[in-house]
């Protein structure tokens, strides 16, 4: 599948293959974009963010919703390519193009009502009478969005949904194991009617791609959902051009069970907000931090529901998962399983690699505060280390301890004491008796420390890919 440049779609002198994940297969091709392919998209973008910016907001929104509608009569094909090219369980897909709709809709509708303020006349010193003070808000120019595998297609509609409506124009660098779902939504973008230059793809490795991207002068701001390493030298590459820089990174969620839990719902809890992926979530809860007086009967609940867990073919709606991203995102899963063994935890299921991408759900007891995975080794994957504690001090000493802050859960019958650790807890999110992996179109999501820098969501992202203009007229009364 070619590259959408300047209106053109575009090949290239070498190739990356696309395969399906779980059977090995061969699906498509992609080009790795060069210096001068990356050039024309830059260029480009000059073009098609002042066609895109000189249309109304009513234009713009009009062309939005017909896209959201476009995309709804393309949905049975598009869930299935992710499906093929992800290994995504095909009923796990819709979650994804459930958020494509309500995104770019949402977005148009909070476009139709962004407006400035106007200052009243006279109110300062050097505020006269007869003078008019207000603002507007104005789109930024290129906004560049890097977009990854866990999960392409929301990702790609968090990022893209806001920079367009703002009136922005886009270049979409969708992930390089996945990359035809999010290509097949940027040629949508041109039939519902964005101006071509205005939403370009270009696709390649990070390093060459993204590199060229980031630091270019031209681009007014940067989206970002990757590793915190990623996201620490986009920053880097970005600050010389005071680049506006938005990053959704890593995280090592917390998952704090009292004593006083419903350990029933918090098992099935546990398994709702790491298995889904495979685990291969940022927000996925992933530190299982127990009191001690039930941490027994967790751990042996939990280990009896995920015997349950049927995981295989993506495609078969029967079965509960399907598989890791690729034979080495899975063998890296299992390194980390072993590091933690050696640091002395015990596997008391699962921990093994079978038919190369899929890592059986694993869980590690004897896990103590000092190791690795209790604080920063984050593990992508459908891991499960329970952490025991005594005082409630130490459960928020272990949860903070981490760089990571993306989201966090408690789980108390009483509310006051789940409050309490919520409250302390150093991260963007608390969820109350449910699992960390929770996200909602409308509300700000993003973390603290080293789980990034902004915040997406609905009420939030499009005042982001804007900036507020003043506005005197003088002497007009």
């Amino acid at each position: 599948m070619d590259m959408l440049i300047g209106g053109t779609r575009i090949g290239g002198t070498s190739w990356i293959d696309v395969i399906n994940p779980a059977t090995e297969e061969w699906i498509d091709c992609v080009p790795a974009a060069g210096e001068t392919e990356l050039e024309l998209a830059l260029q480009s973008a000059q073009e098609g963010f002042a066609e895109w910016s000189a249309m109304t907001v009513f234009q713009r929104n009009q062309v939005l919703y017909r896209y959201a509608a476009l995309v709804e009569e393309h949905r049975e094909e598009l869930q299935l390519l992710l499906c093929q090219e992800n290994g995504k369980n095909i009923k796990h897909t819709a979650m994804e193009f459930d958020a494509v709709h309500a995104l770019f809709t949402g977005y148009a509708e909070k476009a139709a009502h962004l407006c400035g303020s106007t200052l009243p006349s006279g109110n300062q010193m050097t505020s006269a009478r007869e003078d008019l003070v207000f603002t507007r808000w104005e789109p930024l120019g290129v906004v560049a969005c890097f977009i990854p595998f866990n999960f392409p297609v929301d990702l790609y509609a968090e990022k893209a949904a806001p920079a367009l409506a703002a009136g922005n124009a886009v270049i979409i660098k969708p992930p390089t194991d996945c990359p035809l779902t999010v290509m097949r939504l940027v040629a949508l973008l041109h039939e519902a009617g964005v101006p071509p230059k205005a939403a370009q793809v270009v696709t390649g490795r990070g390093g060459t791609v993204g590199d060229k991207l980031i630091a270019d002068p031209r681009v007014a701001a940067i989206s970002l959902t990757g590793s915190t390493e990623v996201g620490t030298a986009s920053y880097q590459k970005a600050a010389p051009n005071l680049t506006r820089v938005f990053l959704e990174l890593g995280g090592n969620d917390a998952f704090i069970v009292n004593g006083d839990a419903d350990i029933d719902l918090a098992v099935s809890e546990a398994i709702l907000g790491r298995m889904g992926n495979c685990g291969q979530t940022c927000c996925a809860s992933k530190r299982f931090i127990v009191h001690r007086s039930v941490e027994q009967e967790f751990t042996g609940k939990l280990i009896e529901r995920l015997k349950q867990i049927k995981l295989g073919d993506p495609q078969n709606p029967e079965l509960d998962e399907g598989c890791m991203i690729s034979p080495e995102a899975a063998e890296y899963v299992v390194e980390q399983i072993q590091h933690t063994q050696r640091q002395g935890a015990v596997c008391a299921l699962g921990g093994e690699l079978y038919d190369r991408v899929y890592v059986q759900p694993t869980v590690l007891t004897g896990v103590t505060a000092e190791m690795d995975i209790a604080s920063d080794l984050e593990i992508f994957g459908p891991v499960f280390p329970v952490i025991p504690f005594n005082t409630q001090e130490e459960a928020i000493k272990i949860a903070n301890q981490s760089c990571y802050g993306l989201m966090g859960a408690v789980f108390s019958q009483n509310l006051q004491t789940a409050m309490t650790v919520a409250s302390q807890m150093q991260c963007g999110g608390v969820v109350i008796n449910g699992a960390s992996d929770f996200r909602s179109s409308e509300m700000p999501f993003g973390g603290y420390k080293k789980s990034g820098l902004g915040r997406e969501g609905i009420l939030h992202t499009l005042c982001e890919m804007m900036q507020e203009k003043s506005y005197v007229l003088k002497q007009v009364f």
